[in-house]
């Protein structure tokens, strides 16, 4: 696959479109990949991502083993 030429095809497509759906799509298409997954969380949910990760920095975690047998799964 020739990039530059699939570059060059797509953007042709795009000057040559009048569909308003078509570049509100690809608008979000890009910026969404230019979105961090953490950024899309709530505050809420990133401090317990955040509070997580400092458990784990600090040995304050058990094994999968562990959890099954705290929570009674076999």
């Amino acid at each position: 696959m020739n990039i530059q030429a699939e570059k060059l095809n797509v953007l042709q497509q795009i000057i040559n479109s009048n569909d308003v759906n078509l570049i509100k799509d690809i608008k979000s298409l890009i910026n969404s990949r230019d979105m961090d997954w953490f950024d899309g969380l709530s505050k809420g949910q990133q401090n317990d991502v955040t509070e997580g990760l400092n458990q784990l920095d600090n040995g304050n975690f058990f094994s999968h083993e562990e959890a099954k047998k705290r929570f009674g799964y076999k």
